[in-house]
């Protein structure tokens, strides 16, 4: 399959992405611009794994990997831009790097006893949790444009509500994890 690799690719590329976001700080057309190309890639990296037959280990590691730099990068950037609060910047890096340690750690020790090893999937909470946040942040550095106005309280509220379920959700599945 010729096209297999563009998954991955377009993965590499949001990862890539995410820290060249900080860079267009400078003009908020770039910065706009550069997070609604870099965003619609995490679409379009699944349909092409699905379309192309791309699904591969790496890209179960690697897109979910790149979402998470993403949306720190990205929520960083919005709180220095004053779009988003401290707090949820940092509730969403937190959460990130929870699920992040928690999924190596249970897989190095599943990996030790069995040699297949085992992952734990994206659940559906966490795919729309990602499509809210990237959502707020897109309609958000609209707003910084002035392409719309955007109800920043209630997106944040929306974000958040969203990234603790989801939270919740994987630290609940993370603890399971290890006797199922």
């Amino acid at each position: 399959m010729p096209l297999a690799f563009l998954p991955n690719l377009l993965s590499l590329f949001r990862l890539i992405g995410a820290f060249a976001l900080l860079c267009s700080i400078t003009s908020p057309w770039a910065l706009f611009l550069v997070f609604s190309l870099i965003s619609a890639s995490d679409f379009f990296d699944g349909w092409a794994a699905r379309r192309f037959g791309g699904v591969s280990t790496v890209g179960r590691l690697l897109d979910p990997l790149a979402d998470k730099c993403l949306a720190g990068c990205t929520y960083c950037l919005l709180w220095k831009l004053g779009m988003a609060p401290l707090w949820l910047a940092l509730l969403i890096i937190a959460r990130d790097v929870g699920i992040v340690c928690g999924v190596l750690y249970l897989w190095t020790r599943r990996a030790l006893r069995s040699p297949t090893g085992s992952m734990v999937s994206p659940i559906l909470l966490s795919k729309v949790n990602t499509f809210f946040q990237f959502l707020y942040a897109w309609l958000a550095l609209g707003a910084h444009v002035g392409l719309w106005a955007f109800p920043f309280e209630y997106g944040t509220c929306v974000v958040a509500l969203f990234t603790i379920a989801s939270g919740i959700s994987y630290l609940e599945i993370l603890y399971r994890w290890p006797y199922e």
